[in-house]
């Protein structure tokens, strides 16, 4: 186990739109502490808000400071992963091609064909609201809930083996990205299987991804775009690049608690991936242009802030919203004052980590400003006579504040 102190963030401020509505980008690669940057595997989010990665040689742990790396050495099955989950009771699950793996905190258990997994190359996996944990494989499903493993195959009513995707309603129905088969939804105790043979509104029977909103509409994605269902699954719209999707090709789908819904797409030689978000009217894509660390998306995570967490191709992004920006200091740690201000700004760090080490400051495309902070000082004084009036933001650490400028 290897632990790892986050050396250096890279920003990305953008402007979407003629709005004043800024994100921020946030990359990690294996400079900050990432073991590699080919996140396979994808992320996953504790309960504790730690954010777990698979990566092509081994797991990695982040707290927002600190990255812990776990392989082979330290129990973990194999090292190169295929998906990661975390259950009700915190335990991380990792897939691989020779099984899963799971860390309770302490030590790791691996579980194979031997022990009642269907199959040992495990493609998702999705945590049920009892405890239980879901395992898709391309030879049916199987469950475990600690104590029994139970498989699912065609024979069930599943209508393909070849299961890609697994999401949970809050009512605790299984969805099941199939590959030629739908969708299914398992209410444990019924399949029932929607396909463009049932449903001729659906975009494609290839299903990579399903992701629920707080009203339990289902967002069904595939390389044809997104099919919507109501919380009655019926059909209710289609997405795509006419629609304002970045591109067709939809790799995951996460809703975050706002029912903003989050779409990693899909990148090859020919089409760049990225990101499209849905906010009930309107989509709004990201890409490398915008400070995306790879076209290559391969999975998405919300957070307990609903910061978005990016798995690509070479290294991970957070994607932070700004447009509720007085939020993410609901902790206090600094202060400012006046707000707005003319040609001096306090800011009182009283409450300021010790390792914020700096203090910066943003408009709306780049950062304009960069002081170095004394920790012995309560406050600390900054003139912003030389900036133009309009709308800024001050960054510490994790916390960001907006303020104004007039003249």
């Amino acid at each position: 186990m290897k632990t790892i102190i986050n050396r250096l963030i890279i920003l990305v401020l953008i402007l979407s739109g003629s709005a004043v509505k800024s994100q921020v980008f946030t990359n990690y690669t294996t400079v900050e502490g990432l073991p590699d940057n080919f996140i396979i595997g994808g992320v996953a989010v504790d309960t504790n808000n730690n954010k777990w990665f698979g990566t092509a040689v081994g797991v990695a742990k982040f707290d927002d400071v600190n990255w812990t790396v776990y392989d082979t050495a330290d129990g973990l099955v194999d090292n190169y992963t295929s998906c990661i989950a975390v259950d009700k009771n915190n335990n991380v699950w990792v897939g691989t091609n020779f099984g899963v793996s799971k860390f309770d905190g302490s030590a790791w258990t691996t579980y194979t064909t031997a022990d009642g997994l269907i199959d040992n190359g495990v493609i998702y996996i999705a945590a049920d609201i009892d405890g239980s944990v879901w395992f898709a494989t391309t030879a049916g499903v199987s469950k475990y809930d600690g104590v029994t493993w139970t498989d699912f195959t065609t024979t069930d009513g599943l209508p393909s083996n070849n299961i890609d995707y697994i999401a949970v309603d809050a009512a605790g129905n299984k969805w099941f990205g199939t590959v030629m088969g739908g969708v299914s939804m398992y209410d444990n105790s019924t399949f029932t299987n929607i396909s463009m043979a049932t449903m001729d509104s659906l975009q494609d029977d290839n299903v990579f991804a399903v992701g629920i909103d707080n009203s339990g509409h289902k967002f069904i994605g595939t390389w044809y775009g997104i099919s919507e269902l109501d919380n009655a699954n019926n059909w209710f719209a289609n997405y795509d690049t006419a629609s304002g999707l970045y591109n067709n090709y939809v790799r995951d789908i996460k809703v975050d608690s706002n029912d903003n819904v989050w779409v990693g797409l899909f990148a090859d030689y020919n089409t760049q991936g990225g990101i499209s978000k849905f906010d009930g009217s309107t989509w709004t894509s990201y890409t490398m242009a915008d400070g995306l660390v790879d076209k290559q998306v391969i999975r998405l995570a919300v957070d307990k802030n609903n910061v978005v967490w990016i798995a690509t191709g070479n290294g991970v992004s957070k994607l932070q919203d700004f447009s509720g920006i007085t939020e993410s200091n609901t902790d206090n740690t600094f202060r400012i004052f006046p707000n707005p201000a003319t040609d001096l700004l306090k800011v009182d760090i009283s409450g300021l980590p010790q390792e914020v080490t700096n203090i910066e400051i943003y408009n709306a495309t780049q950062k304009v400003r960069e002081y170095s902070l004394n920790s012995n000082f309560g406050s600390i004084s900054i003139p912003v006579n030389e900036l133009n009036a309009g709308m800024y933001f001050l960054r510490l650490g994790n916390s960001v504040e907006k303020f104004i400028i007039t003249r």
